[in-house]
């Protein structure tokens, strides 16, 4: 009986403290990443140099904040599964390991994610690996997988000293964009703005929620989807209609932001990016004020703290040592040989090892007729001799998928005329200024649109009239090997996942040449389940299997003309000009 009042007495004075903190004040630091892509160790493994950004220098700013800071919560923004040489390895040579991005956030203490559109298009399980093995909940509001359902939770409710803290996570529409149809057929992203609209009433009424944060992988603003009607970047537009939210944590577009704006009921609205790679970390204060009333007065602070001269955190790197230790190993090993250079410092004039190799794998997909790729590399020259994993990462820098599409003679053509006018003024001598380019503040001169914009074509013979007006400049003579070339036919056609998209910078193309994403839908035949890199290492490693080195087919199949009016231009064009700046 005694034990019983006890007991009783006990509970009592607990349910007094909380209802005396919720007539107090409440101070809450929100710290937030975003698309970190898998940027998790000091040093690159592929070229041995210290980052700007990493979780491991992230990592000794979130202890000094907690060491500081009574209530410290650190949540991420996603897309963290792509773009990172131990993202990488983790995803195509570690299957049946603990995923690596997930521990680290372990190591962190990360109290809640949202999935981006790169961590949905990780291949090999990735994704599903890193729901199971994350101590913290992944969100996704707006994504529905048919076999599965609600695959990941849509919120989490977080108490500090009686304060209740939703986090509501959503993810861009457009990332059932980023793969082919075939391959996330089952997946179905719903509009932000709806979501939202759905979910907003249940925290608040429901949940009893005091403080609600967007956790968001969109963007600001702009980038609709033709006649699809879906925004990339939603998160202005998400404020003005859904009223409710006090602050909103975002990424995607890799603009890091801080701002107050007020919604469609005139409330003030924290809206926070942190920017990509761990260069900067969002610092947010909350102040939740319970004096007089059981409903508290929010107030919202925020700041982007530099984090690039961080000293990366010991205990972290100890923590994540094997892992580094077994990508370092991954990066140096040697995968093949190479019996001529790869080089691409002229791919913008002439043919190239680099881009004829590339385009070699996308002829063999599915019996193309034709391929289209960009000159996705980092070096414009590989030597030939023995290639380790870190080279084949600087000859194909994104993890893009093979697609296979048919495309009209004429629409090929007008792709190839797209990319010509980004690249080519029009001349009429030898005196003219042939590249697009334009010159930085260190008097540096770089071509306008970045190279990896270029677009150039293997299974067809054509050439590029640079004397002619933008829409004239490309004649297609015939297909390679001399059979004709018919604008009505619709030709089987190797293009990249990222041009498939049609996002991003990929969008111009699609309004350029016509297309539409639900055309493309149905001109889609098949999509590669590995990455056109993995389809390097892989041909490299069999060969060498094999004891044969890699060779590459020369195409020769196009040209800039006419050749002395080009010859005279570039004499002068390419002096100090940067042919491979990001």
């Amino acid at each position: 009986m005694r034990r019983l009042i006890h007991i009783s007495l006990f509970m009592i004075c607990l349910a007094l403290c909380i209802s005396c903190k919720r007539h107090g004040v409440v101070q809450l630091r929100l710290v937030a990443t975003s698309d970190v892509h898998g940027n998790i160790f000091r040093e690159d493994c592929l070229n041995g140099k210290e980052r700007d950004g990493s979780l491991a220098k992230f990592a000794s700013f979130i202890r000094q904040q907690r060491a500081s800071n009574r209530n410290v919560i650190y949540i991420d923004a996603g897309d963290n599964l792509q773009g990172s040489v131990e993202a990488y390895q983790d995803l195509s040579a570690q299957l049946h390991r603990q995923s690596v991005v997930a521990e680290a956030f372990n190591e962190l203490g990360c109290s809640a994610s949202v999935l981006g559109n790169h961590d949905l298009a990780a291949d090999g399980g990735g994704c599903d690996r890193f729901l199971r093995d994350a101590g913290f909940p992944v969100l996704a509001a707006n994504v529905f997988f048919e076999r599965f359902g609600d695959y990941t939770p849509p919120y989490t409710i977080l108490e500090v000293q009686g304060l209740r803290v939703a986090i509501l996570g959503m993810t861009t529409p457009v990332a059932k964009y980023t793969l082919p149809w075939d391959n996330i057929r089952e997946i179905e992203i719903r509009d932000l703005i709806e979501t939202a609209g759905y979910w907003m009433p249940i925290l608040r009424d429901e949940e009893k929620a005091d403080v609600i944060v967007g956790l968001i992988h969109s963007g600001l603003d702009s980038g609709c989807m033709d006649d699809e009607g879906v925004y990339e970047n939603q998160v202005s537009a998400l404020v003005r209609k859904v009223p409710g939210f006090d602050v909103i944590v975002y990424g995607h577009d890799h603009l890091p932001a801080c701002m107050k704006t007020a919604d469609c009921n005139g409330d003030s609205v924290l809206l926070i990016n942190p920017g990509p790679f761990v260069r900067n970390a969002a610092v947010i204060d909350i102040k939740a004020d319970f004096r007089g009333s059981d409903k508290p007065g929010i107030l919202t602070s925020g700041y982007l703290q530099d984090i690039t001269c961080e000293t990366p955190d010991r205990t972290f790197m100890k923590k994540m040592s094997g892992w580094y230790e077994d990508v370092k190993n991954y990066s140096d090993s040697i995968i093949g040989t190479a019996a001529v250079p790869l080089e691409g410092a002229g791919v913008l004039w002439r043919e190239s090892t680099a881009m004829d190799y590339v385009h070699s794998l996308q002829l063999k997909f599915n019996g193309a007729d034709i391929s289209l790729s960009s000159p996705l590399f980092t070096s414009t020259l590989i030597p030939a001799g023995d290639l380790r994993i870190r080279d084949l990462f600087s000859l194909y820098q994104y993890e893009n998928s093979m697609v296979s599409v048919m495309l009209k003679g004429s629409e090929v053509r007008d792709i190839l005329e797209y990319s010509a006018s980004q690249f080519y003024n029009t001349v009429s001598d030898g005196s003219g200024t042939l590249l697009k380019t334009v010159t930085d503040a260190d008097g540096i001169k770089r071509l306008r649109v970045p190279l990896k914009a270029l677009i150039t074509a293997a299974g067809i013979d054509y050439v590029i009239d640079v004397t002619k007006p933008e829409g004239e400049r490309v004649s297609v003579i015939s297909m390679t090997g001399g059979k004709p070339f018919d604008s009505d036919r619709l030709y089987r056609t190797t293009i990249n996942s990222f041009l498939y998209a049609g996002t991003g910078s990929g969008s111009l193309l699609f309004r350029y040449v016509g297309l539409r994403h639900k055309e493309m839908k149905e001109r889609l035949n098949s999509s590669s389940l590995s990455d056109i890199r993995y389809r390097i290492i892989t041909d490299f490693a069999t060969r060498k299997e094999g004891g044969l080195r890699v060779n590459v087919r020369r195409f020769s199949n196009w040209k800039l003309i006419p050749g002395q009016t080009v010859a005279d231009c570039l004499a002068r064009d390419t002096v100090q000009l940067n042919i491979i700046e990001n």
